[in-house]
């Protein structure tokens, strides 16, 4: 513990020393241009040496406007994430909405928001459902192993959240709303002041997710299994919720060449899941559990010029998720509610995290970056059991990493970039990680980026000492885990296409290959208990193909397609195939109805049928399948009184996609064997009403 204060107090000293050297440092006779040549539209940041043009960004980087999600109606990051190429989104109604990228899971992507990693992991995945888009400006999204930058989490790629840090106005007040048929509600208001020197915003959100009245979520039905069996599942599966939540951005800007940012964020979420009735003729009770979801975030950045060549970016964060669950009986005769001994349970997790980044932007050929990155972490908690620990309820993770990078611009169509990180882990070897990257600008129109990168991830604190048994679940952390490494490798091939004045068509193709050693997964060890384990090997390959056709503002239409090959385990122990195949197919249509400023957008996406091979109950394997599907959303908006109002009118889901087929067994650490899987609540028709007022 005493360790763990000494952290504290170090970092921000350590902070607050660069803060104060940076604005003694700063030299009046750097131009006023500095700042204002970052503020363009098409910057990204994710990766980058300084603020970069995504044109010349030597990494493949996704960018998602505000305006994109704004226009779909778009609550959270998992209805933004899943209509991107290669981005798989899984979902359940007790863990919310994981990712995966290119086959791999979530375990293996650092989520961000301004470069401060999300914690909170839930069976490896952050629920993208927790993670409200009301300030957002933008999503930035690096596929591909990016662990020399980003550290462990990162051997899949990294998704960044750039937050809202700016305004034109000098006050403004904006009331985000949407209502959807499910009995969802979306409310949220920003305030926010600028001056000339200073930047202040607000922004409370309220979310409120009903589906059935309460009664009706007890309800149960009977599904028949692919054996035979029958079995009870809910009839109203998806659990109410509600959540709040507060961010606050205060940003100076002391002169032309320093920028010093604090955010504070606060997010509560209460998730309920009511039981079905039992002994319903005498003395009727239910089985009821709420889980309570906290996250508090506080940070602090400094941008600065140290000189017209020397750009440093430093931040320092705490982030602390605490997740209660509170186990209840409700008897229905006299209305009343008890807690159930034994079966509560409180889990917190802390993280101090301070990552400076120094580069040079020069015209010279060479330009360099130093890194550096101090990351420690804490687990505690009933369920936490550390033997090896003084106190084996607290478990403590401490990770020391720096990085060189060389970025070497041959010419101007060529340039390279290699990175090497090295550090120290408190409770693993931490090896050195190198990643090369390639941009050659082939032609006028033709861009070719090639890129090989090494990916280190340790075992998380939950992975190596989470233990969660009750009458549902036997899963318990294995302290004898390894640590994964994994290699990537990865060539992107854009074309631009100028059909006429107003006309373009981009084209894409990707190429990528994923190797994971030591893979870490959740495995059966004994019957019905399960603990993590490292399989040798896991590995993905695959493509992609976009096509981008524009015409002025007036149309775009995008297409895309995309096969991976997975792994298949179980192909060492039987004479299966080694590879499984998973196609994909999304289109989105934007388009301004003539003389009405009306703008549409149409999406569409298509997940083929899977081949999976499973071991039955005896031992035997078995080929199944998991069904294909298609979602498809539209929505019709407009703004009114110059940009001060905005409405939109949509449908989600309108085929009504809410299950797809599984054959064979699902039986796993958390449900047993099942004939379908849940995707989707259904269709929903929503309604969005956005006003600004500004001074």
């Amino acid at each position: 513990m005493k360790q763990w204060v000494f952290m504290k107090q170090w970092v921000f000293l350590f902070c607050s020393f660069c803060i104060i050297n940076i604005n003694l440092a700063q030299d009046s006779s750097i131009p006023d241009s500095i700042w204002k040549s970052v503020v363009l539209e098409d910057v990204v940041v994710t990766a980058q040496y300084t603020p970069t043009d995504i044109r010349n960004a030597i990494h493949n980087v996704t960018v998602i406007k505000a305006v994109e999600m704004l226009e779909q109606g778009q609550n959270n990051l998992a209805e933004v994430l899943i209509t991107q190429l290669n981005l798989s989104i899984s979902t359940d109604p007790i863990l919310g909405n994981g990712l995966g990228i290119q086959g791999l899971g979530g375990e293996h992507i650092q989520i961000m928001i301004d470069g401060v990693p999300i914690i909170g992991r839930v069976g490896g995945n952050i629920d993208l459902s927790q993670v409200n888009l009301n300030n957002v400006d933008r999503i930035e999204i690096i596929r591909g192993a990016m662990s020399a930058q980003y550290g462990s989490n990162a051997s899949g790629g990294v998704i960044n959240i750039i937050t809202k840090k700016s305004q034109l106005s000098k006050f403004e007040i904006e009331s985000t709303n949407q209502y959807e048929s499910i009995n969802f509600l979306n409310n949220a208001m920003r305030i926010g002041y600028r001056s000339k020197n200073i930047f202040a915003s607000v922004n409370l959100s309220r979310l409120d997710y009903r589906f059935e009245p309460v009664d009706s979520m007890r309800l149960t039905v009977e599904e028949e299994l692919p054996d035979g069996d029958i079995r009870k599942i809910k009839k109203h599966p998806w659990n109410p919720k509600i959540q709040y939540g507060i961010d606050a951005t205060l940003r100076y800007q002391f002169n032309d060449s320093l920028k010093f940012t604090y955010q504070y964020r606060r997010f509560d979420e209460e998730l309920s899941i009511y039981g079905e009735v039992r002994r319903p003729q005498f003395l009727p009770y239910a089985r009821d559990e709420i889980f309570f979801t906290d996250r508090l975030d506080h940070s602090i950045n400094a941008e600065a010029y140290l000189g017209p060549e020397l750009y440093l970016n430093s931040t320092t964060a705490y982030n602390q998720y605490g997740r209660i669950n509170r186990v209840e009986r409700y008897d229905f005769d006299n209305d009343s509610t008890s807690l159930i001994p034994n079966e509560q349970d409180t889990t917190l997790f802390e993280t101090f995290l301070h990552r400076s980044i120094l580069s040079t932007s020069s015209s010279r050929p060479l330009n360099l970056q130093v890194g550096l990155e101090i990351l420690a972490e804490r687990g505690s908690g009933e369920r936490i059991i550390d033997t090896s620990a003084s106190d084996p309820n607290l478990a403590v993770l401490n990770n020391y990493a720096a990085w060189l990078g060389f970025n070497y611009k041959v010419n101007e169509k060529l340039s390279f970039l290699a990175n090497f990180r090295y550090g120290y882990n408190s409770k693993y070897d931490h090896p050195l990680i190198p990643s090369f990257h390639l941009n050659w600008k082939a032609h006028q129109n033709l861009d070719l980026k090639l890129s090989y990168a090494k990916g280190f991830r340790a075992p998380s604190l939950k992975e190596l000492h989470f233990n969660f048994i009750d009458i549902n679940h036997f899963i318990i952390g294995n302290p004898n885990l390894k640590a994964e490494y994994s290699d990537n490798a990865s060539l992107n091939l854009d074309h631009r296409l100028a059909l006429s004045r107003e006309q373009t068509l981009q084209t894409s193709l990707s190429l990528f290959y994923n190797y994971i050693g030591d893979q870490i997964v959740l495995a059966e060890f004994e019957d019905n208990k399960f603990n993590y384990q490292n399989l040798d090997q896991f590995q993905t390959h695959g493509l992609n193909l976009e096509f981008v056709y524009k015409m002025a503002k007036e149309l775009s239409v995008r297409s895309g397609f995309a096969y991976t090959r997975l792994f298949n385990p179980l192909s060492d122990n039987f004479d299966t195939d080694k590879f499984t195949g998973l196609s994909e197919w999304k289109n989105t249509i934007e388009c301004s109805i003539p003389y009405s400023k009306v703008r549409l957008v149409f999406a569409h996406q298509y997940i083929g049928r899977q081949i999976r091979f499973f071991e039955d109950s005896e031992g035997v394997l078995q080929r199944g399948f998991i069904g294909g599907y298609h979602f498809v959303n539209a929505t019709l908006s407009r703004s009114f009184f110059r940009n001060r109002v905005f409405m939109a009118f949509g449908v989600k889901n309108i085929g009504n996609t809410q299950r797809i087929p599984v054959s064979g067994s699902t039986g796993g650490a958390h449900s047993g064997g099942a004939a379908s899987r849940l995707i989707n609540w259904g269709r929903t028709y929503f309604f969005k009403l956005n006003l600004t007022l500004s001074k």
